[in-house]
């Protein structure tokens, strides 16, 4: 278990925990999944499988339409929105780009802990998601169901709802001018 301190954002919590599973080396495989059984471990298994044939896998909430329990009308209608603006920008080839459901090989753990990944807040999935696909890694989505959380609330900030919307448009813009392009599986993700 990682304690922090002070809470320094989700991105700085995922850098952080991944640097301590990369210092360890014994991994071949991570997981990461939300603690409050939103993300249901029955689908670990399936997740793990797909690790098989793909580099990274995302637990899809929308691969086949909505998988989405007790969520209102507007948190689903801005996450849908969300995605497919990621999407239009980025030209990321998935259908959930937010889903903090993934697995993967232990070998992208060097990208993930990268000075390059800038984002801090949830934009940070979306950042290190992009950062993947461009450095040639394979991605592919399982179906999971979704459910909400029946305890606390939700951490968006106007700070976190802004860098979630301009994230995506530095990220195409810095690919556009050559700045974001990682051609190469290589270690040295950091410029």
């Amino acid at each position: 278990m990682l304690r922090r301190p002070e809470k320094t954002g989700l991105g700085r919590a995922y850098r952080d925990a991944y640097a301590m599973v990369l210092d360890e080396g014994d991994w071949d495989r991570v997981f990461m999944m939300d603690a409050d059984l939103s993300h249901q471990p029955r689908y670990l298994p399936d997740i793990d499988a797909a690790l098989d044939e793909s580099d990274f896998v995302i637990g899809s909430r929308y691969l086949h339409g909505v998988s989405v329990l007790n969520w209102s009308i507007i948190r689903l209608n801005l996450s849908l929105a969300a995605n497919r603006y990621i999407r239009a920008v980025t030209r990321l080839p998935v259908a959930d780009c937010t889903s903090g459901f993934r697995g993967f090989k232990a070998e992208i753990l060097p990208l993930l802990v990268s000075s390059r990944v800038r984002a801090s807040g949830y934009a940070f999935l979306v950042e290190t998601l992009y950062r993947i696909w461009r450095a040639g890694f394979s991605i592919t989505e399982v179906p999971i169901v979704f459910v909400e959380r029946t305890r606390g609330s939700s951490k968006v900030s106007w700070q976190v709802f802004m860098e979630s919307l301009l994230t995506p448009l530095r990220l195409r813009t810095g690919t556009l001018l050559g700045f974001a392009s990682d051609p190469e599986r290589s270690a040295q993700y950091d410029e």
